[in-house]
C-alpha cells in the first residue's frame, strides 16, 4: 500500500492545473482499491455546501454543478465529525439524501473519509460501490491515510485554482495569515526563492523555446562540473569504487538519460523549470514501481540529480533587479540577508510563506517598522510574482489583485495610519510617566538591523538587549576580537552614557551561522545560547574580551547570559568572564580607558531559572524575562511553526501569572528586572508589565513612542485594578476582551485597529 500511495501522490503533482489533479486523483484511486466509483467533494464556504469537483463513476455532468449542504447527506455528516463513515447499505442510513442528478442509485457499499488541512475541512473523499459490504479496515485505514498525505497538495491546488479564477474574473483573492508587525502596505509582489523543490514548484507554460533550451544547457553544465569538484574533493579520503558515484550521475545528466526528454517538454510549451519537473518526477514515479530494491532506491539519485539542476536553473534565471516602486516582499522563508538586499525605502512589506509571526526573523521586520505577514502556508508564491498586494498586517489578511476601490480604500487607510504614528512620535522627547507619576524606562531592543543605522529610535533610555548573534549572522567566518571590539565599541559609543545590555552569542534554535551549522532533532531544546559557550570557552573568551576592550573609558556595558538553565551556568560563565577580565588587565595600559568590570545578568527564559530567583539574588546583578522563548516553553509551543502559531500567546493566564510570580519575586529579593520580549512591544502588554511592578521595558524601537503615548495617558493604579482581573481569566481570549474593553473605557480606541473594509 506504501508503493501505491506514493505512486498516487505522485501522479497528482504532475498535473498542471487543478481539474486535471482530481482527475488523475479519482482514477487512480479507484483503479488501486478495486471498486467501482471515487468522487471527490470540495468545501465552498462562501454557501456553506459541498460541491463535486471529480468522480469517476457518477454523472460527469455533475461536476462543478451538484451541491450538498454542508449538514445535509452523508458527505455532510462525515464533514461535521471529521472522520471516517464505513456502510454497507449507504440507503438505509437516516442521513442518506438521494441526489438523482449524479446517478448513484445503483451504489450500496459506501467509505468517505475528511480531507483536513490545519484544522480546516477542504472537502470529502469518497468510494461506492454496487456490492452490498463493508469496506475492510485496510481499505479504510489506506483512504484515511491518502487523504492526510494529499490535504496540503489540494490545498495548494485549491489556492492556485482559487488564484488562477480571480485573474480571470479580474476578482480579489483574500488569504488569511498571522500578523507579525503592523502595518499597511501596498505594492507589487517581489519573489525570492533561494532554496525550492519540486513539490514547490508550480507547472507554468513559455513560447521561448530556444531560450528555455539555452538556461537547461546552462544548468546541466553547471550541475556536471559541480559534480567533477565534489569528486576531486573527495579524491584524496575515498577509493574509486565510492566515487563512482559521481560518475553515474553524470552519466543520467547527458542527453539520452534527461536532456532529450526535457527539450521535448519544452517544445510542448513548458517552461525549463517545469520541463524539468515533468520528467524527473515521471523517472521517479518509474523506478519506485520497481520491484528490485536497488533499482528502487536509485529514484532518491535521480531527485537528487533533479533538485541540483533545478536550483542552477533558478539561479541562471535570476538577474539583478532594479527596484523603480516600493515593493512587498514574498519568500518561502525570510532571511535577514532577502531583506539586505532590497533597498529599505523600497521595502513596503513582507510576506514569508512558512514560519510563524513569532519567530526570530520575524522579530527583524517589527525592528524595522515592516508591515509583515507570516504563515500563508499553500500559497503557490510563483502565482503571485508581480500582482500588486495589499498587505492588512493588522488583521493578517493579504489581498491579491485588488480591485481599485479596495486599493484606494486602504490608501486611504493607511494615510490615517502614518497620521496616527506622527502623533505618537510627536511626544518622542517627554518622559514616559503614567498620570499617577510611576515613571517607566523604556529600552530598545537591537542587533538584527540590516541598516547601519545605530539610533533606531528618537529618543529611548538605552539598549536593553543587544543581540549580537546578529553580527555573527552575517559574516563568513567567526569574527576576529578585532572586528568584534569594533562593533561592540560603535554601539557603546552611541548610546553612551546610557547603558547597554549585551546578549552574548545566542545561536541555535532558529538563528544558525552558515559557517558553524549543526543539526538537530529538536532545536529549540538542544544545542544552543549558553550552552555552546560553555561548550566552546575559546570563543565565549573571545567575545567577553572584545566587549570588555570596547568598553574602556565608557563603563556603559552590561553583559547578559542566554538560556540559563542552572545556576552552575552562570558560575561557569562569570568565571570566564573574570578570566577574561584578568587576562586584559595584565595587558592594560592606562591611555586606553578605564578597564571596568560590568555588571552580569543573565535571561530568564527557561522555565526552570524561574525557580531558581532565590539563587539567581545571591549570583547575578540582574536580569531581564524574554518573554518570547518562557512563553514558548510553557505553552509547548514552537514558535517557527505555523502550524500552532495559534496557540502562541503572551496573554495566555498562565504566561501572565508567571510573569506578576517574577515580580513579586524580584522586589522581594531586590534583584533589577526588566522585560525584553515583544509583549513589552504592544501597548496592552505594557500597561499589565507596569502593574505588576516592571519599570524597565525593552522593546523593538518603532514601537517605543507608541507603547509611551499610552502610558503617558494612563494611571498605574488603573492598570493594577485591569491586572487581578485578567490574572483571574481562564483563557488567553478572555483577557484579550479586558484588555479591549479597557483601552476603550480610557478613550484610547484609537490604538485598536478597526478597518472600514471588514
Amino acid at each position: 500500500m506504501l508503493t501505491a500511495l506514493r505512486e498516487i501522490a505522485q501522479k497528482v503533482s504532475q498535473q498542471s492545473n487543478l481539474k486535471a489533479a482530481l482527475e488523475c486523483f479519482v482514477s487512480s484511486v479507484k483503479s488501486t482499491m478495486k471498486t467501482q466509483c471515487c468522487s471527490v467533494y470540495f468545501a465552498d464556504y462562501a454557501q456553506d455546501a459541498f460541491v463535486l469537483m471529480a468522480t469517476d463513476g457518477l454523472n460527469p455532468k455533475a461536476v462543478g454543478e451538484f451541491r450538498i449542504g454542508f449538514t445535509e447527506g452523508l458527505v455532510g455528516l462525515v464533514a461535521q465529525r471529521e472522520e471516517a463513515i464505513n456502510l454497507a447499505f449507504a440507503k438505509s442510513h437516516p442521513r442518506f439524501k438521494l441526489a438523482p442528478e449524479v446517478d448513484e442509485e445503483n451504489y450500496n457499499a459506501f467509505l468517505a473519509v475528511p480531507i483536513v488541512h490545519q484544522g480546516k475541512i477542504l472537502g470529502v473523499i469518497v468510494v461506492q460501490q454496487q456490492l452490498a459490504r463493508v469496506f475492510s479496515q485496510d481499505e479504510e485505514s489506506f483512504l484515511v491515510t491518502l487523504s492526510a498525505q494529499l490535504a496540503a497538495q489540494l490545498a495548494n491546488a485549491e489556492i492556485q485554482h482559487l488564484l488562477e479564477f480571480s485573474e480571470s474574473e479580474q476578482k480579489t483573492t483574500c488569504l488569511k495569515g498571522l500578523s507579525s508587525a503592523p502595518g499597511i502596505a501596498l505594492g507589487k509582489a517581489y519573489v525570492m526563492a533561494p532554496s525550492i523543490d519540486f513539490s514547490q514548484l508550480e507547472l507554468m507554460k513559455c513560447d521561448a523555446h530556444s531560450e528555455q533550451i539555452r538556461l537547461f544547457h546552462h544548468a546541466v553544465i553547471t550541475t556536471r562540473k559541480e559534480f567533477r569538484r565534489m569528486a576531486a574533493q573527495l579524491d584524496s579520503d575515498l577509493g574509486q569504487e565510492t566515487l563512482a558515484v559521481f560518475t553515474v550521475y553524470e552519466q543520467l545528466l547527458e542527453a539520452k538519460s534527461l536532456g532529450d526528454q526535457v527539450e521535448a517538454k519544452i517544445y510542448e510549451g513548458w517552461c525549463a523549470k517545469s520541463a524539468l519537473k515533468l520528467v524527473i518526477e515521471g523517472l521517479v514515479a518509474q523506478f519506485m514501481a520497481m520491484q528490485d530494491t536497488y533499482i528502487r532506491e536509485r529514484a532518491i539519485d535521480i531527485q537528487d540529480i533533479g533538485i541540483r539542476v533545478l536550483h542552477h536553473l533558478l539561479n541562471s534565471e535570476y538577474k539583478k533587479h532594479h527596484f523603480d516602486a516600493p515593493i512587498i516582499l514574498v519568500a518561502d522563508t525570510i532571511t535577514p540577508t532577502m531583506l539586505a538586499e532590497i533597498p529599505r525605502e523600497m521595502l513596503a512589506g513582507v510576506v514569508s510563506i512558512s514560519g510563524a509571526a513569532n519567530s526570530h526573523a520575524s522579530i527583524l521586520t517589527r525592528a524595522m517598522g515592516i508591515p509583515a505577514i507570516w504563515g500563508l502556508s499553500g500559497l503557490p508564491i510563483s502565482h503571485v510574482a508581480d500582482k500588486f498586494l495589499i498587505l492588512d498586517a493588522y488583521a493578517g489578511r493579504v489581498y491579491i489583485s485588488p480591485t481599485k476601490a479596495l486599493i484606494n480604500e486602504y490608501a486611504k487607510l493607511k494615510r490615517e495610519d502614518a497620521r496616527l504614528h506622527d502623533a505618537f512620535d510627536a511626544e518622542y522627547q517627554l518622559e514616559a510617566v503614567t498620570l499617577d507619576g510611576e515613571e517607566i524606562s523604556l529600552y530598545a531592543n537591537t542587533g538584527l538591523e540590516v541598516s547601519n543605522d545605530l539610533i533606531n529610535a528618537k529618543y529611548l533610555d538605552g539598549i536593553g538587549l543587544y543581540r549580537t548573534e546578529a553580527w555573527f549572522m552575517q559574516q563568513n567566518a567567526f569574527p576576529s576580537l578585532a572586528e568584534q571590539e569594533a562593533w561592540y565599541r560603535e554601539i557603546l559609543a552611541a548610546y553612551h552614557p546610557s547603558p547597554v545590555t549585551m546578549r552574548t552569542l545566542d545561536i541555535g534554535g532558529d538563528k544558525c551561522l552558515s559557517y558553524f551549522n549543526f543539526s538537530e532533532e529538536n532545536p529549540f531544546l538542544g544545542w544552543r545560547g549558553i550552552r555552546i559557550s560553555l561548550d566552546h570557552p575559546e570563543l565565549f573568551l573571545e567575545q567577553v574580551k572584545a566587549m570588555l576592550k570596547a568598553n574602556m573609558g565608557l563603563g556603559n556595558l552590561k553583559i547578559m547570559l542566554p538560556m540559563v538553565a542552572d545556576v552552575n551556568e552562570v558560575e561557569s560563565s562569570k568565571r570566564l568572564i573574570q578570566q577574561a577580565f584578568f587576562e586584559l588587565q595584565d595587558e592594560w595600559l592606562p591611555e586606553q580607558g578605564k578597564l571596568e568590570m560590568p555588571q552580569v545578568g543573565i535571561m530568564l527564559e527557561v522555565p526552570s531559572s524561574v525557580y531558581l530567583l532565590p539563587e539567581w539574588a545571591k549570583c547575578v546583578d540582574f536580569c531581564s524575562v524574554g518573554s518570547n522563548d518562557l512563553t514558548q516553553y510553557m505553552l509547548a509551543v514552537d514558535r517557527t511553526n505555523a502550524r500552532v502559531a495559534n496557540l502562541f500567546d503572551s496573554y495566555h493566564p498562565a504566561i501572565l501569572r508567571v510573569l506578576n510570580d517574577i515580580a513579586i519575586q524580584c522586589i522581594d529579593y531586590q534583584l533589577p528586572f526588566s522585560l525584553c520580549g515583544e509583549l513589552a512591544a504592544d501597548p496592552e502588554g505594557a500597561l499589565l508589565l507596569v502593574a505588576m511592578g516592571y519599570r524597565d521595558l525593552s522593546m523593538s524601537p518603532s514601537a517605543i513612542n507608541k507603547v509611551k503615548y499610552v502610558l503617558r495617558r494612563l494611571n498605574a493604579s488603573d492598570m493594577e485594578q485591569l491586572l487581578m482581573t485578567c490574572l483571574a481569566a481562564k483563557n488567553a481570549k478572555q483577557v484579550h476582551r479586558l484588555l479591549r474593553e479597557f483601552i476603550i473605557h480610557h478613550k484610547l480606541s484609537q490604538i485598536l485597529y478597526t478597518s472600514a473594509v471588514h
